[in-house]
């Protein structure tokens, strides 16, 4: 795939270098991580090359959160674009770039096996991505069978570090 993506061409030329082999099993297993944790519908007819593209992605514009155990086990996946607010989901498809001077973040696929691993990734995002506390919170969630666009408030971050 080659598209006008200068971060996404070096990510997939990572991916597909024999001498990284080290990237390319990590990326791996973040992609069944992903496969065995999601519901069908956030990933919808999405082949397994495209996921590992899209992991490769995240991991080279410094947009995903993996969170292991001890034992090198994934608990948790976090991944996001940098927007802005009117963008729509065509963005992910497409390959955009990120915009960092957006006015919101769009948190894409979030995947976690245990709340301890939710609050984790929540505060390493927000350390890794500041403005998360100002600019506005955007995501998809199935409503009535249908991806429905949904903005957040930084209330969530407060709801998920309650959570026991």
């Amino acid at each position: 795939m080659e598209v006008d993506n200068p971060v996404l061409n070096s990510a997939v030329a990572a991916l597909n270098s024999e001498a990284q082999p080290h990237f390319s099993a990590y990326v791996d297993k973040i992609v069944e991580y992903c496969i065995e944790n999601e519901n069908g519908k956030v990933f919808e007819d999405w082949d397994k090359e495209t996921l590992r593209q899209l992991v490769a992605y995240h991991q080279a514009k410094g947009t995903l959160i993996a969170l292991a155990d001890d034992e090198a086990n994934i608990q948790g996946v976090f991944m996001w674009y940098n927007c802005n607010s009117d963008d729509h989901w065509s963005f992910v498809y497409n390959w955009n770039e990120d915009n960092n001077n957006g006015d919101a973040i769009f948190m894409a696929f979030l995947f976690a096996s245990t709340t301890s691993a939710w609050k984790q990734m929540l505060l390493k995002f927000i350390e890794r991505e500041p403005d998360c506390l100002t600019k506005k919170l955007l995501g998809v969630r199935h409503r009535k069978g249908n991806p429905t666009r949904v903005e957040y408030t930084t209330k969530i971050f407060s709801k998920i570090l309650k959570a026991k």
